[in-house]
């Protein structure tokens, strides 16, 4: 079925809603929750703004929506894009993040295929900084993936931290019958798949080996072009040998990344620190 929301312009109903508050100057990018804008903020700084998708918006409870991301702008790390405003108006529920400049890492890993070793190890130790901040915070991603991380020249930056959850919370029995799935079947953990209620900061490890999988082999460790046998796949089979489709991976970087992968979250790293630290034997061979 067709994305109506694709198709619909929602450029001037923005320009309209958030008259006198940001000028709204082109769309830029459209994810599986909202719709990107860049904007000039009051003092003149670039923002990027998004406005959840309309059918989307319906699924959601606005007022517990945005009580639920208010806690996020607490969130100050130089690899996490900060939220610096939201709310709602003529309909349309809206939050502003920082813009940060530079492509995304599913542009570069599209240009590339396969990243280096050191370019891996760099998105790895950035990423997991970012995310140890935020678990110590209590906030869970829930969709780390290539198109949630810009290649900012001063290292990478996680994207829409906490937003997953946010509308998880505020949309509960809506979005099940909506048929919106709160994060993305080729980066999903097991038990994201599964459909638990309680997901914690391991499934964001899962989904960081899945995108660190991709960066040095190229692919997934899941493909299919069936959404529904990715996410069987998530939950049953064993992902492939990483050593077989990059031989020249580190070692160290093969068994985090296959630690990370494990089924049950039992298996995997304990904290974003400790798959940190397993990973400075090759950072500094790199």
């Amino acid at each position: 079925m067709e994305d109506v929301s694709i198709k619909r312009d929602l450029l001037p109903l923005v320009r309209e809603a958030l008259k006198g508050r940001y000028e709204v100057e082109r769309e830029i990018a459209r994810g599986g929750a909202a719709r990107v804008f860049l904007a000039l903020g009051s003092d003149g700084s670039r923002v990027a703004l998004k406005i959840l998708h309309p059918e989307l918006a319906v699924s959601v409870t606005a007022d517990r929506f945005l009580r639920e991301i208010s806690f996020l702008s607490r969130i100050d790390h130089p690899n996490i894009s900060k939220l610096l405003d939201y709310g709602e108006n003529d309909w349309l529920i809206y939050y502003v993040m920082s813009y940060v400049e530079g492509p995304t890492l599913r542009e570069h890993l599209q240009q590339v295929k396969q990243a280096s070793v050191s370019d891996t190890l760099r998105v790895a130790e950035d990423l997991l900084s970012a995310l140890s901040y935020a678990h110590e915070l209590g906030i869970v991603h829930r969709d780390v993936k290539p198109d949630n991380v810009v290649l900012s020249t001063g290292g990478p930056v996680l994207m829409d931290f906490g937003i997953a959850r946010a509308i998880a919370q505020s949309g509960q029995d809506r979005l099940t019958r909506s048929g919106f799935a709160v994060g993305t079947s080729t980066y999903m953990s097991p038990e994201q798949v599964a459909g638990e209620e309680d997901i914690d900061h391991r499934s964001d490890f899962y989904s960081l080996g899945c995108v660190l999988f991709e960066c040095l082999t190229g692919r997934p460790p899941f493909m299919s072009s069936r959404e529904e046998m990715v996410l069987s796949m998530h939950h049953e089979q064993v992902p492939p040998d990483l050593r077989s489709l990059r031989a020249d991976a580190p070692d160290s970087l093969v068994r985090v990344v296959s630690r990370a992968l494990e089924k049950s979250p039992e298996d995997r790293w304990k904290s974003a620190q400790e798959m940190k630290d397993a990973l400075r034997c090759d950072s500094s061979s790199a």
